[in-house]
């Protein structure tokens, strides 16, 4: 039951069964009925072969057994198996992904750390989640080692992308006195689409609405003055 901590107070048998090598599968199903006679875990209603530790505290202290070093390693396979697991679905779980590939940024590196926290980033803002899209978007800027408090245009198109979520987040989450710094943020991300040529996410970026119409924020007016350079005289945008 260590390695089903480490996947969370949620786990599926079939995903316990791909970091379980050791053992064979009717070794693995007698710990779990141990583990469910014992009220360590029990089974999610509804689903099958899906279970949940009893108590979040349960789950804690197992995992909190493991030395730093095997519990990095391990969130680091149970990521590389969830990814392969939900090939078809990945940002659906893009969430899941994003939190394992954190805790093993030590061992892999930023990259799918940066991938899945910018998916999870955009899956929050479409649920409504702003404050969980803020932590995703400022957790993979972190990662990639980008300043918040820089002028420069964003370096690249995924950082651009982290840029508009991180700002769109922020758009809701802020006071209106600290929007001037979402915008600032917009600003950034719309400068890399402008030179790269991508009209399309350079309108987006400048037609988002980042406060309401009364509240006053320096450079508006002159970002979309140049926006307005960038499209057809008689086009929609």
């Amino acid at each position: 039951m260590t390695t089903a901590s480490v996947i969370g107070r949620e786990f599926e048998f079939k995903l316990l069964g791909t970091l379980t090598d050791d053992i064979s599968e009717f070794q693995l199903l007698e710990q779990v009925d141990e583990a469910l006679d014992s009220r360590m875990i029990e089974e999610v209603v509804g689903t099958a072969e899906r279970y949940r530790f009893s108590h979040a505290l349960v789950q804690e202290t197992l995992a909190a057994e493991l030395s730093t070093s095997r519990r990095v390693r391990l969130h680091a396979r149970i990521g590389e198996a969830l990814e392969n697991l939900r090939r078809d679905d990945l940002e659906a779980h893009s969430g899941e992904l994003a939190h394992h590939f954190a805790e093993a940024e030590p061992v892999l590196g930023p990259d799918k750390l940066v991938r899945y926290s910018l998916l999870a980033g955009e899956q929050a803002l479409a649920a409504y989640a702003y404050e969980e899209g803020l932590g995703h978007f400022q957790r993979a800027l972190e990662a990639k080692g980008v300043a918040l408090d820089s002028s420069e245009p964003a370096q690249d198109q995924e950082t651009a992308a982290l840029f508009f979520g991180l700002a769109r987040a922020q758009s809701v989450t802020s006071e209106r006195d600290q929007l001037g710094e979402a915008f600032a943020i917009l600003s950034r991300a719309f400068e890399y689409y402008a030179e790269a040529g991508n009209v399309a996410r350079a309108v987006a970026a400048a037609e988002f609405p980042i406060a309401a119409p009364a509240t006053r924020i320096p450079d508006v007016a002159q970002l979309m003055a140049r926006a307005l350079t960038l499209v057809p005289a008689d086009s929609h945008e």
